[in-house]
């Protein structure tokens, strides 16, 4: 199988490169030091590892078997054992297989030399190939050698580290891209690298001059590609090695004055090339990339300058200045859409050339400060009425001098059909809208496509269920089938509109009477293209004939009397004569004031008489015309008086000319007798509840009183008795101690119930004082285990806390709260049987601490829990089982959470255990 993205090398390339390896192995060999069982140059390592590196792993088998034939082919040549050639081949194919591996690591292609991550693999390929072969080495010699292990390693790792090193990168940068090459500049720079190089390593040259071959490198590495760099390095290497082994040059100097062996100076040799790569290679890859991230820049650059210029959408590019963002380049799209010739444009500030109602520089400001990652609006242009220009701004660059660029895109032809358009369909709708009838568009095929307000006001369907629909499935028209097909077939009717006239639906049932007027709409080819129905609601008109009539005879309770404008009584209905009964024959005509009580009348009118009265009544009227509503009495037949709820309006045609006034009135005698009743009573329940208040404030006071006047007392009890029963008077009769203890037990139990009973008062007066303090919840659970801890003795409870991971801060009364938390886990532990759990815990919500205390004990019944916070609230299991209490705790709990700004709730069952979790506000950062 072939690696993806990796181009293998032929099988004759292969054989080549096998081929390679055994003639550069058999030189390696011949020039090895003499009595030395390993090379000090091996440049089949490098030729090795880059065969397989650029081959896909599926041919690493039969090449690997290659290496080690030809390798251990090259050691037979040169005159070593059969057992230590093979030996040797294994471990050079060994090496080659890890150093590939390494190099094709994380790639899905050729492994190549483009960055610095790629020369760092390369180094690591070096390091853990030449690991590898020197091992393998080593361990050879030691089993079928004579020479020695450590200058077996020595030799062994930098030769192969600097042959991978220095041979590998040339078959890696083989296809790279080739830049034009400074010809003259490379001849010169090769020549000099030459020359110096033969210089430093000529006969008898002793000097430490090797450090002068390596700015020539470095000359390389700047001003030419890497793989030119790369085959300079490998020649330089041979050409190196080559002197070295004449005895050339400051290592075979050394190597011929007996200050180094034969394997010290190729050590000093290869480690040599090593520190030639190190410097050269990074540095080429290096000067790779920036040049290669230059021609990127510049061809960007070129891309978006003719972007730029060849945009249909106009674009500028600004700079701001102070609170402006002045223009210094635009395009030819852009001079033309805002009516410039280019140069005019460039300086000028954006605000003077928008119309905006934003200001561009505090969107500038947001641009920088990140709160704003563009901005689009639609705008008009100074000095152009009526032009519309679609803008988008955008940050380009931050850094040193901001730039912004602004696309513009001219809109006034759309923008003005669109308000074109807009005025005809609001005008349309407007004059739908507004009209008083019933107007239904339809298509050809009776399908509802658009209705009036007026249609779902009077019918009651919305748009929604009438849209859609065709028309003869509503209620609206149920019956225009026919019609419509006869509309459509019919001939044309140009003069006249159908009429026709048919009952209606509306959404609740009413029944309506339309008179409707269809007509069709035609499109330019005079071919129908919807059809339009207009309704026309008589209904009222049709009733309205026998509708005075019946509502003046209905038996209704209120009374209608119409009046003209002289006062005098016009109409006279049914209702009036109920209330006042009087026979609307004998009221016609007579004053409307002889029905008002007279003193009352005249007192509100402050008329002198009856006759002026009227006038003064009637300019009661209001803007609406209609007086506000007021009781008046009412003299009915026999001298009967009745409150009557009356109001006065003014009566006017169909022109809205005044012709009188009606009076409305109903009789509210019996409704004003019981609101008067109500008001009684809800006077007589304030002062009772007044008086409930007073009396549950003596209360308090005398369980204030009391309590604070026994706690003296009993506390003197308790304190004698303890001097009693540990003889400090006299030593107590040992059948005595029992009663001593009982009674000192009793007495602590009434001090504590007095002290309860002084807190619970001073919380209901709101004398209490509070400490506020910042308080951590969790340093309140040891003085609370420690407090219930005795409680816990001869009980065969579990016991546990649980402990938030940080702290729980709050603003609080530490005593307080510890005494929450402790009336809570003593009421758990009193509550809860032999083996059952009492469980506390602290949590840490979003903006509220939870306190949580929970058992497993007698529970509480939920029809009990309404009252469960009370004062003096004991359970029924509690009461059965004769459990002491006196039901002050969780009140005092209540009042001290609620002090606290906090919540407490409980969920519990009969004999279910109980839970109670209390709610504390988070201490907010910044608060004291």
């Amino acid at each position: 199988m072939t690696t993806p993205g990796v181009r293998p090398p032929r099988w004759g390339t292969a054989l080549g490169m096998l081929l390679a390896i055994y003639l550069a192995g058999v030189g390696a060999v011949l020039f090895a030091p003499e009595g030395d069982p390993v090379a000090t140059f091996w440049p089949a390592a490098g030729l090795a590892v880059a065969l397989l590196a650029l081959s896909p792993r599926s041919w690493w088998p039969p090449l690997a078997l290659g290496v080690v034939a030809f390798s251990g082919a090259a050691n037979v040549t040169g005159g070593r054992d059969l057992d230590v050639s093979l030996l040797f081949g294994i471990a050079n194919a060994a090496e080659a297989v890890v150093a590939a591996w390494i190099l094709q690591r994380g790639t899905t292609g050729r492994p190549r030399l483009d960055t610095q991550d790629d020369f760092l693999r390369l180094v690591e390929a070096a390091l853990l190939g030449g690991l590898t072969i020197a091992a393998g080495a080593t361990l050879t010699v030691l089993v079928v050698g004579d020479g020695s292990a450590v200058e077996t390693w020595r030799a062994v790792f930098p030769s192969h580290g600097a042959s991978t090193l220095v041979l590998v990168p040339v078959a890696m940068t083989l296809h790279h891209a080739h830049p034009p090459t400074k010809r003259l500049e490379l001849v010169l720079q090769a020549v000099a690298l030459t020359v110096v190089t033969l210089l430093i390593f000529s006969p008898q040259q002793s000097l430490s001059l090797t450090f002068m071959a390596l700015p020539f490198l470095v000359w390389a590495a700047l001003r030419f590609d890497i793989r030119v760099v790369a085959w300079e390095l490998a020649g330089f290497a041979a050409l190196t090695t080559f002197l070295t082994a004449r005895g050339f040059g400051p290592f075979g100097d050394s190597l011929a004055t007996g200050r180094i062996d034969a394997s010290g100076a190729g050590a000093l040799t290869q480690g040599y090339l090593l520190c030639a790569a190190l410097m050269s290679l990074p540095l080429a890859i290096a000067v790779e990339q920036r040049r290669n991230l230059l021609a990127r820049v510049s061809s960007s650059e070129l891309l978006f300058r003719r972007n730029f210029t060849e945009s249909l959408a106009g674009m500028l590019l600004m700079r701001r200045d102070g609170d402006r963002l002045d223009i210094f380049d635009l395009n030819d799209t852009a001079t033309q859409l805002l009516g410039g010739d280019g140069e005019p444009l460039v300086g000028r500030s954006l605000d003077d050339i928008l119309d905006t109602s934003e200001q561009l520089d505090v969107v500038a400001g947001r641009m920088l400060d990140g709160t704003l990652e563009g901005w689009k609006a639609q705008t008009g242009l100074v000095g152009r009425p009526g032009a519309r220009i679609n803008v988008a701004l955008s940050l380009l660059s931050r850094e040193p001098d901001p730039v912004f660029a602004a696309q513009l895109q001219d809109v006034t032809a759309e923008h003005q059909a669109r308000t074109q358009l807009e005025a005809a369909e609001k005008l349309t709708s407007a004059t739908l809208d507004t009209t008083a009838c019933l107007i239904l568009v339809t298509d050809l095929d009776g399908t509802i496509v658009r209705v009036n307000a007026a249609t779902t006001q009077l019918t009651g369907f919305t748009e929604a269920e009438l849209l859609g629909r065709p028309v003869w499935e509503t209620a609206i028209a149920p019956a225009y089938a026919t019609e419509l097909a006869s509309l459509l077939d019919g001939p044309r009717r140009d003069d006249a509109t159908a009429v026709r006239e048919a009952d209606a639906s509306t959404k609740w049932g009413d029944k309506l009477r339309i008179v409707w007027n269809d007509n069709v709409v035609r499109d330019q080819q005079d071919r129908p293209v919807h059809v339009v129905l207009t309704g026309i609601d008589v209904t009222a008109e049709r009733a309205t004939a026998g509708l005075m009539s019946h509502l003046l005879q209905a038996a209704i309770t209120t009374a209608l009397i119409g009046i003209d404008t002289r006062g005098r009584i016009t109409v006279f209905n049914s209702g009036a004569q109920h209330l006042l009964g009087y026979h609307p024959d004998d009221m016609i005509g007579t004053p409307f004031t002889q029905l008002l009580e007279p003193e009352q009348l005249l007192a509100r009118t402050g008329a002198r008489s009856a006759d002026t009265a009227f006038a003064a009544l009637t300019g009661g009227v209001g803007p609406d015309g209609e007086t506000t509503p007021r009781d008046w009495t009412w003299v009915a037949s026999g001298g009967r008086h009745h409150t009557v709820a009356m109001t006065l309006s003014v009566a006017a045609d169909s022109f809205a000319a005044q012709v009188g006034f009606l009076c409305v009135g109903r009789d509210v005698t019996e409704q004003r007798h019981s609101q008067e009743m109500l008001v009684a009573a809800l006077d007589k329940e304030r002062t009772a509840v007044e008086r409930l208040r007073q009396l549950d404030e003596a209360k308090n006071e005398f369980v204030s009183t009391v309590s604070h006047e026994l706690r003296t007392p009993v506390t003197s009890i308790v304190g004698y008795t303890e001097m009693l029963a540990d003889g400090s008077i006299v030593d107590p009769d040992p059948d005595q101690l029992p009663l001593l203890r009982t009674i000192a037990r009793n007495g602590e139990r009434l001090i504590v119930i007095c002290n309860d009973l002084l807190l619970l008062s001073g919380l209901d007066s709101g004398a209490q004082h509070w400490e506020r303090e910042t308080l951590d919840l969790v340093t309140i659970l040891d003085p609370a285990e420690e407090a219930v801890r005795p409680l816990l003795t001869a009980r065969d409870l579990a016991f546990e806390i649980e402990r938030p991971d940080g702290p729980v801060v709050v603003m609080g009364d530490r005593a307080q709260l510890e005494r929450v938390l402790i009336n809570l886990l003593s009421n758990a532990v009193k509550f809860t049987d032999d083996g059952g759990t009492v469980r506390c815990r602290i949590e840490h919500h979003t903006d509220e601490a939870w306190l949580v205390v929970a058992d497993d004990g007698i529970g509480i019944p939920e029809e009990e829990q309404s009252g469960l916070f009370q004062k003096f609230f004991r359970s029924s299991t509690a009461q059965e089982r004769a459990i002491q209490g006196t039901g002050l705790g969780l009140s005092i709990v209540a009042a001290i959470i609620a002090a606290h700004g906090g919540r407490i709730g409980v969920e519990s069952a009969h004999l279910k255990g109980t839970t109670f979790t209390v709610r504390l506000p988070l201490k907010r950062p910044g608060s004291r």
